[in-house]
């Protein structure tokens, strides 16, 4: 063991408060620095197995990153794993590097744990483990009751101790009481528990506590006690869902006549004991004791036969709250004044909160009055400028709020000669100070204001204080004198002075400026052609990503490139492709229609997709494909996405092989049918006077159906309305009738091979269909943690019987000649179906999937048009976007799609719906569509056919069946 320790090809290593970055120039990380990096010491355990010898302690909150520094040759990749209750996920994956790195932001209880760092190199894979503990003070304790006993429980690490605290009102000293559990469990998080049990009889105060206490600080919780004794009222008592929950009614009088009892409707949900002893001066206490753990909201009353009965109030809520205006303040404060930054908020259950500055977290203390508003105030900034921020979580949500301190600072200023005539002066101060230039007339002290030739330049603020500019233009005619220039601010003023004297214009000057000018724009001709030359990589839109933070953003895209690919299971042979058309092709590959024989069934062949890459691809492509393929297989099957049917990855060019759409894309789809929308399947019988029947050949499932539907009054056989209604009163046909016309049909219908799509004929119920399939479709690819990145309608595919299918063939689109894909920075970007979160800050996530999903409902309901019509993209829509401009309603919505649209474009991305929540409503809305059809069809008009109404009745209900899923 000694051997291999010290020849151990990794060092392991542990940084506090160092977040790593990237460099914007070079797109490498540029924090990978070990010299302030605390050594874990990789321990060798077995063959290519390593451990950290030291166990990594982090403080609540507190960023730290795990380090490893390796020395293998020809490193394939790597991944790290958490492994938790018997369960690994994945928690990051990273291009290689021998400086490998994880971070844990902001970390918290689920973070704990045991990391798993594996890497592979060619022929070996190693792995390296490194225990995580989260250290923080004990959770809020809790009680339960049980067979006459209250136990208190919290958890903690380190383990806290528990004991209570008992006091009288009269005002006597409190009493500590402890009666330990030897509890040896965990919770969810890993972290240990600690209990007390006191009995019944221990617990006759009128205040009790009980209190959880470890090296890092102490929480207690108070045992709700409703005071018959008492005239004031509590707040609202809030509980989650089958959170256990202890209640007393507590009560005393100078004799034992006396009763007090839960009302019955509250002892209904409720665990009850009954207590009484004999207080100090020989009064009668007597005591009630309840369990709830579920129920409903509801009051709780307590009755005595001497005192006023007392009723509390209890609200059973799903899910936890913080409530707190998140909006960021700004606090400008006197160097020398004393100030506390104040946060404010009203949560259940208890939170834990911290204040980060520069990464460093600082405890906070958390105060609630009795109407349950919470305050936390940060007093320690020793007026220190910058952001600080408050963190605050609880286990169901999590919130941040930004304070910005600036200091109040009088201008200093700096003046320069910049060329022979102007003077140039910076300042710095705050806040941002204005700009007076003086001149002495004839003397050195400056009086007269300068109006003429000045010039201001830019103002930013650079951390904690604001930098201007201002340039004077002297005069040719000027002689030598004193000038003054002055920054002023609230602070005050101060002023720096140049003695300034003309001199002649060298004549140098102006060739030397032209040819400076001239290089300078030949080397930025140079970088704007490099920029374009430059080849993307390419990378799939669809994503799977891994949360590891507690906002919206903070996640990472999971790296598939090194989980294995079972071959066993989706290869297939690629002698069994017979390859057809090229159906689409972009800069990185293409798509093209095959026959596979034997994908589904043995010597039966199936039309399908194949999406590979073009001729002599490079390796970053290659695994770029491969981990496509990866993901592919760990999303699975859903009706409403394009499927993965297999692969071929060995012998040859990668093929990764999809079902086949023939309809293609749903935006053309939409455009080629524009002239035959219809409303409702009602116009499409009216407007085409059932001619379009004669060319609609339905399936062997329909035609069965229509024949016993219609069958008395089949628009083949029905000449006049009188026969019509003759044929209405014989609702029983003979066999050999049903045969005979069963047969006819069949024969009439041989004479006709056109399918429902060759009709070219679209409804609204259509539109509603297609909302809500892909809705299905991304609420499946929600649950896998998945972003589509570009939902769009031209990325929608349709599969016979009007199904849609969401399609990810990326490397197949030709977006530099696409106008939807708009040059932003170094990409082509669809710009218009972009959320602003991802157009300006760069962030995709699943919300930011809603928005676009706002804007392929507006496409769908216009039936294609361009979104945002007549408007380019340029500063002026970019400026639009930011101040919450809203397409107009589009000519096919209705009024209940069209707010769908606008919730999805909520510029706030935690106020959009989720997908579950669209597939809801979009299934509301179909079934409403439905009762609306067969209501039409009860209130027909009796003068109408009545074929005419079975026929469009049956026609309706097929439909639905096979392409309208309802809820």
């Amino acid at each position: 063991m000694v051997t291999r320790q010290s020849v151990s090809p990794f060092e392991c290593y542990l940084t506090r408060n160092s977040v790593v970055k990237d460099d914007t120039r070079t797109g490498l990380k540029n924090s990978y620095s070990f010299n302030n990096a605390t050594n874990l010491n990789c321990l060798w355990l077995s063959d290519n197995i390593y451990k950290a010898a030291m166990t990594v302690n982090v403080n609540i909150f507190e960023t730290i990153a795990l380090k490893v520094l390796q020395n293998i040759s020809k490193t394939v990749a790597f991944v790290w794993f958490l492994n938790k209750n018997n369960i690994s996920y994945v928690v990051n994956g990273s291009e290689n590097s021998s400086h490998i790195c994880l971070e844990l932001v902001r970390a918290s209880e689920k973070e704990a744990g045991i990391y798993e760092l594996v890497i592979q190199s060619e022929n070996i894979n190693y792995s390296l483990y490194f225990e995580v503990k989260i250290r923080s003070k004990p959770r809020k304790p809790y009680f339960t009751l049980v067979s006459n006993y209250v136990s208190c429980f919290s958890e903690g690490y380190p383990k806290p101790v528990v004991y209570w605290i008992s006091c009288n009102s009269s005002g006597e000293r409190c009493k500590n009481k402890t009666n330990s559990i030897p509890n040896p469990v965990s919770d969810k998080y890993g972290n240990p528990q600690a209990g007390n049990k006191l009995g019944l009889t221990e617990l006759m105060e009128n205040n009790i506590y009980c209190c959880a206490v470890n090296t890092l600080g102490r929480e207690c919780s108070q045992l709700y006690t409703i005071d018959l004794m008492s005239k004031t009222s509590h707040p609202e008592i809030l509980l989650k869902t089958g959170e256990p929950f202890v209640i007393r009614c507590w009560a005393w009088y100078k004799s034992y006549k006396y009763k007090i009892k839960w009302d019955a409707e509250s002892e209904k949900q409720m665990l009850s004991f009954n207590v009484s002893s004999y207080g100090p001066n020989r009064d009668m206490v007597r005591v009630l004791f309840a369990f709830i753990n579920g129920g409903n909201s509801r009051n709780i009353t307590c009755n005595s036969t001497i005192h006023a009965k007392k009723s509390e109030s209890l609200k059973i809520i799903d899910t936890g709250f913080i409530d707190m205006n998140t909006s960021s303040v700004e606090h400008d404060i006197d160097p020398k004044q004393d100030f506390c930054l104040v946060a404010e908020f009203k949560a259940y259950p208890a939170v834990m909160c911290a204040w980060i500055h520069n990464s460093n977290v600082s405890p906070c203390s958390v105060f609630t009055n009795e109407n349950g508003q919470s305050k936390s105030e940060y007093c320690h900034h020793k007026n220190t400028p910058g952001e600080y921020m408050f963190y605050v979580k609880n286990d169901d949500v999590q919130l941040s709020k930004i304070f910005t301190l600036n200091i109040l600072q009088k201008p200093e200023v700096e003046c320069k000669m910049t060329n022979l005539k102007s003077v140039s002066c910076k300042s710095q101060g705050y806040p941002l100070p204005v700009w007076l230039w003086l001149k002495g007339d004839g003397g050195s002290k400056c009086e007269l204001e300068i109006r003429n030739g000045v010039t201001k330049g830019l103002s930013e603020k650079n951390g904690s204080s604001w930098k201007s500019t201002s340039t004077l233009d002297v005069d040719n005619q000027a002689a030598t004198s004193t000038i003054c220039s002055c920054a002023i601010n609230s602070v005050g003023r101060t002023c720096a002075k140049v003695l300034f004297k003309q001199l002649e214009q060298s004549n140098f000057i102006l060739p030397t400026v032209t040819g400076l000018s001239g290089l300078c724009f030949a080397i930025l001709c140079a970088l704007v052609l490099n920029k374009y030359k430059k080849k993307h990589k390419y990378e799939s839109q669809l994503q799977m990503m891994q949360y590891i933070g507690s906002s919206d953003n903070e996640y990472i895209y999971v790296d598939f490139h090194v989980l294995p690919y079972d071959v066993k299971k989706w290869e297939f042979p690629r002698e069994n492709l017979e390859f057809g058309d090229t159906i689409g092709s972009g800069a990185f590959g293409k798509v093209v229609t095959a026959k596979a024989y034997g994908i589904s069934k043995s010597d039966v062949s199936l039309q399908v997709a194949i999406k590979m890459l073009k001729e002599n691809p490079d390796a970053s492509e290659k695994d770029a494909l491969m981990s496509e393929l990866k993901m592919m297989t760990q999303i699975g099957h859903h009706d409403n996405i394009v499927n993965l049917l297999g692969a071929c990855t060995t012998s040859g060019p990668i093929y990764l092989i999809f079902e086949y759409c023939p309809h293609g894309d749903l935006l053309n789809y939409l455009k080629g049918r524009r002239d035959s929308f219809h409303k409702t399947w009602s116009d499409v019988v009216k407007d085409n006077n059932f001619t379009f029947y004669h060319n609609f050949n339905q399936d062997e499932k329909f035609r069965d159906r229509a024949v016993t539907v219609l069958s008395n009054c089949s628009y083949t056989w029905i000449t006049t309305k009188q026969e019509c209604d003759k044929n209405q009163h014989n609702q029983d046909l003979s066999a050999t009738q049903t045969e005979v016309l069963q047969a006819e049909e069949i024969k009439y219908q041989n004479t006709r091979k056109f399918d429902e799509e060759d009709l070219n004929i679209l409804t609204f119920e259509d539109l509603l269909s297609f909302s809500y399939q892909v809705a299905k479709g991304m609420e499946f690819l929600e649950t896998k943690l998945c972003i589509h990145r570009d939902l769009a309608a031209r990325n929608i595919l349709i599969n016979n019987g009007k199904v849609a299918k969401i399609c990810d063939f990326g490397l197949a689109r030709d977006i530099v000649n696409d106008s939807n894909y708009v040059v932003k920075g170094n990409a082509r970007l669809p710009v218009k179906w972009m959320a602003p979160e991802s157009i300006f800050d760069g962030i995709y996530t699943i919300k930011s999937d809603v928005w676009s999903y706002g804007i392929l409902l507006w496409e769908i309901f216009s039936l294609g048009i361009n979104p945002y019509p007549g408007l380019p993209v340029d500063a002026k829509f970019y400026k639009l976007l930011q101040s919450g401009f809203k397409m107009d309603q589009p000519f096919y919505a209705t009024d209940e799609i069209y707010f769908l649209m606008k919730s999805c474009w909520a510029f706030d991305s935690k106020k959009r719906p989720s997908f579950s929540e669209l597939v809801s409503y979009l299934g509301y809305q179909i079934s409403n569509i439905e009762a609306l059809i067969y209501q039409s069809k009860d209130n027909h008009n009796a003068d109408d056919s009545c074929c005419k109404t079975l026929i469009e009745s049956a026609l309706i209900q097929d439909l639905l069946s096979v392409h309208t899923p309802l809820i």
